[in-house]
């Protein structure tokens, strides 16, 4: 069985629309087996059975595949209408998921979570209309019923689901708290996975006096297994963010300067404080890395350059837009994401600021910790005093 995945184990390519990259995730060849032991789980294992399960389930796996890829249509097209940035989409059995990494207020935000199950909504009633075409009779009733299931299954009110998000956005219109928004949608997710796994064990019982078959019961505890780590996440990233949301942009990022890349050492050497950190631009003026002053080593800084020993950026995202008074959740989510020891920031005066994880974690820690606040009341206060002695 061929993997759809490169050979880092990252999504691979399969598409570009615009700037929009489209990768297939690595859960599809694993729901292709999974598909193939439920259907034979009650059945004889003959060969002509297992061929016709192998068929049967090649056909639900292709229609679930089409279903992901309405459903991230309908988030890619609504995102592209309302002029939101729209980074690789990638396509899973988790019905994909297109990565922003753009603020933007809860209106759009909801609007754009609803658009994938409508798209699938609106797939699921014109295959219903059309379902005595005979080119596609085999077919219809996977793919209507498919996108009819993810319809129902992305509008249930909690995280990770679409209609998570929509709560979120709601929460997050009432409080102005984006950190509020996702802490109340991942709660209600937790109670939509445990209202879901009671209903689907408690019906049978109610109905027919006994338990699911043992293979739906295993495929549905991965299932509630998988969207409670997905809850867990959040809640972690919540727990954070409860914190980065008391620190503003000025209390932790670095004012710092930008270097060409073709600088060479021993220049940035007599410029700049070793152990300070610098921006390295590219020949658009585009920060590229970041170069801590005096690295390299002893050797050769009169021909070595800037970009020759600089920590290369990590990729989109990892400069953030930001003002000296916003707060420092978003760096501090791109972060944690891009396991990066350092992320730029960039503010509407066009300055720039290092934040460096290292400066992050003590802050946390100390407004975290149980004598944290008082402290940093503390050291303010001196602070002030010093700034005000003539």
């Amino acid at each position: 069985m061929i993997m759809l995945t490169s050979p880092s184990g990252e999504p691979f390519t399969v598409a570009r629309v615009g700037k929009v990259t489209i990768s297939i995730g690595q859960s599809w060849p694993y729901l292709l087996i999974a598909l193939l032991v439920i259907l034979l789980a009650d059945g004889s294992l003959t060969p002509s059975a297992i061929g016709r399960g192998a068929q049967t389930a090649l056909l639900w796996w292709g229609c679930l595949a089409a279903a992901v890829a309405i459903h991230e249509a309908g988030h890619m097209l609504m995102s592209l209408a309302l002029r939101v940035p729209v980074h690789p989409i990638v396509l899973d059995v988790w019905a994909g998921h297109v990565r922003t990494r753009i603020r933007y207020g809860p209106g759009k935000a909801m609007l754009v979570a609803i658009a994938g199950p409508l798209a699938n909504l609106i797939t699921a009633i014109l295959s219903y209309y059309n379902r005595d075409v005979a080119t596609w009779s085999l077919t219809v009733v996977p793919f209507m019923v498919l996108n009819l299931g993810m319809f129902i299954y992305h509008v249930l009110p909690g995280l990770p689901q679409d209609g998570g998000q929509v709560v979120s956005g709601v929460v997050r219109w009432v409080t102005q708290s984006e950190t509020s928004g996702m802490e109340v949608g991942a709660w209600a997710g937790r109670f939509v996975i445990i209202a879901a796994a009671a209903l689907f064990l408690g019906v049978p019982l109610v109905v027919s006096k006994q338990l699911p078959r043992p293979v739906d019961m295993v495929w549905v505890s991965l299932v509630v297994a998988v969207l409670w780590r997905s809850t867990t996440e959040v809640l972690r990233v919540v727990r954070r963010r409860h914190l980065t949301d008391q620190i503003l942009t000025r209390n932790i990022a670095r004012p710092t300067e930008t270097v060409p890349r073709h600088t060479r050492l021993d220049i940035i050497d007599a410029t700049y404080k070793r152990g300070s950190g610098v921006l390295v631009l590219d020949d658009n003026e585009e920060p590229i890395g970041v170069l801590v002053v005096g690295a390299g080593g002893p050797r050769r800084r009169d021909v070595l350059t800037a970009g020759d020993v600089m920590l290369p950026a990590p990729g989109p995202g990892w400069v953030q837009e930001a003002t000296l008074d916003d707060e420092i959740s978003d760096p501090a989510d791109m972060l944690v994401t891009l396991a990066y020891p350092v992320i730029a920031v960039r503010t509407d005066a066009g300055r720039y600021g290092l934040v460096w994880r290292a400066d992050l974690d003590k802050e946390m820690y100390r407004r975290g910790s149980l004598f944290g606040p008082r402290r940093a009341r503390l050291e303010l206060q001196a602070a002030e005093r010093t700034s005000s002695q003539p």
